[in-house]
């Protein structure tokens, strides 16, 4: 079954903090503070302190089972500190009509906006799962996309125009994702 997509209020502040706390405790080694950034305890706290370097377990894959847990509770803090749900669709199809829907597709604008949406590289890297469908936009291409949008809702599918009402009532910048 194919994952549907969610929209997430993103509070870019936070995600840049914490970005800067992830960086600054790799870079020294700080076990005991990566352990806490991620809200780790037992079993998963010391599993922190094996190895080489702290670094090491983010350069493995995600599907090794011993460096899985520490990707999900990265991705777990920075959900509480910087994103909050705000719409999740009910249709598996949004993806596809928004990648290739005609109508979306030949307005220049609204599709420059749907791509940025939809690029995985405008995300940080921890936020980014492979395979998954995410992006993000500020607040004011966000805006200007649900602008672009309305006018075009008697010509949409239904999954369009309940994204395009979605990202209408979201105040801020905004976090697209299929696997958070």
């Amino acid at each position: 079954m194919r994952a549907t997509l969610s929209l997430f209020a993103l509070d870019r502040p936070a995600l840049i903090e914490l970005s800067k706390e992830l960086k600054s405790t790799l870079l020294s080694d700080d076990r005991a503070a990566l352990a806490k950034l991620l809200e780790l305890g037992g079993s998963l706290a010391d599993r922190v302190t094996e190895g080489p370097r702290a670094v090491d377990w983010f350069l493995r894959p995600e599907a090794d089972s011993a460096a899985a847990p520490l990707f999900a509770s990265l991705r777990r803090v920075a959900k509480k500190r910087a994103l909050s749900l705000a719409w999740t669709s009910p249709h598996a199809s949004l993806e596809g009509r928004l990648r290739a829907f005609d109508v979306l597709r030949e307005d220049k604008n609204i599709a420059d906006l749907l791509d940025k949406l939809l690029d995985p590289n405008r995300l940080p890297w921890f936020l980014v799962r492979p395979g998954a469908t995410c992006g993000w936009l500020d607040d004011e291409k966000r805006g200007r996309l649900a602008s672009l949008l309305r006018p075009l809702r008697a010509a949409l599918p239904d999954e369009v125009v309940e994204f395009a009402n979605a990202a209408r009532e979201v105040d801020g910048a905004v976090v697209i994702h299929d696997a958070l």
